[in-house]
């Protein structure tokens, strides 16, 4: 059987290790060759040479880039979609539990994401999926193939909900690829740091807002000193949430104080996860 499908992900994680986050760039192999190309040429304009990251986003030419990249989502909506999952290292599902073992969750996470999109967003029937995940993931990647081939593996377990669906999808073993030879893991590399840093850096957001706004009014207000970074990933997630807002995506932002989508069915879908019962615990280290 041909493949039909293609997957791209990549991870990030806020400074303070508050908040994690995973995003995969899913779409057909029909429209993979020419968006592709409108990917690499976007890059090559913006002067973007090795690839673009989110923890490069510090100057003009970087958001000028990831304005680009996020126009050409919206552009592209009815052929790919992208999927953020969120979790915050604070809730109950991972505070205070000694001995976690957050490589294992990461596969967990990886699993759940991968699991959920593949056979919840996209047609089961008649579909073979390639799947190029970022290396530079600190992943277990032989524990998640083994998770992705048996679908049953027990490093799955834990989580609070089994996919059955999953069983039925044809997935190729995921290939720890190159992110700078493939610009799609670079588009996702985007969305999972906006996706994290807006949770991660909410509060630092609105004083940026509201420092900004009292200098368009003139009015006196206490000066709060933002960093390269902080200026422009703030620009970026402030014309984002107005071009969601402008176009009824239904992602919420101040009242979840970060991003998180309501309509989970959209091309983007920001999930922030929550720990679905007392006994929804992240994994432990072996101890030997």
């Amino acid at each position: 059987m041909e493949f039909t499908h293609y997957a791209f992900s990549d991870g990030s994680r806020h400074k303070d290790g508050r908040y994690n986050s995973l995003a995969i760039t899913t779409l057909r192999k029909e429209f993979f060759g020419s968006l592709n190309k409108q990917l690499k040429k976007i890059l090559e304009d913006s002067g973007i040479d090795k690839e673009f990251k989110w923890k490069k986003l510090d100057s003009a030419k970087y958001r000028f880039a990831a304005e680009k990249l996020i126009d050409f989502v919206f552009k592209n909506q009815n052929a790919l979609r992208i999927d953020i999952l969120i979790w915050d290292l604070e809730d109950s599902r991972h505070k205070n539990l000694s001995g976690r073992d957050d490589s294992e969750n990461l596969v967990r996470m990886y699993y759940h994401l991968v699991s959920t999109v593949l056979s919840r967003r996209w047609p089961i029937s008649n579909s073979l999926w390639n799947w190029y995940p970022d290396q530079q993931s600190s992943v277990n990647w032989e524990t998640l193939k083994d998770c992705i081939s048996n679908k049953k593996h027990a490093c799955v377990s834990d989580l609070f909900q089994q996919n059955p669906n999953f069983e039925q999808v044809n997935l190729k073993s995921p290939e720890p690829s190159e992110s700078n030879k493939h610009p799609f893991i670079q588009l996702s590399d985007l969305f999972a740091g906006m996706g994290a840093y807006s949770f991660g850096h909410f509060d630092r957001y609105k004083k940026w807002q509201q420092q900004k706004s009292s200098q368009i009014l003139l009015l006196p207000e206490k000066k709060h000193k933002f960093s390269n970074s902080e200026n422009e990933r703030f620009s970026i997630m402030e014309q984002f949430n107005k071009i969601c807002k402008g176009c009824g995506l239904q992602i919420a932002f101040d009242t979840t104080r970060g991003f998180k989508s309501y309509v989970p069915g959209n091309f983007i879908n920001f999930w922030l996860y929550e720990p679905q019962h007392e006994h929804d615990k992240a994994p432990r280290k072996t101890i030997c």
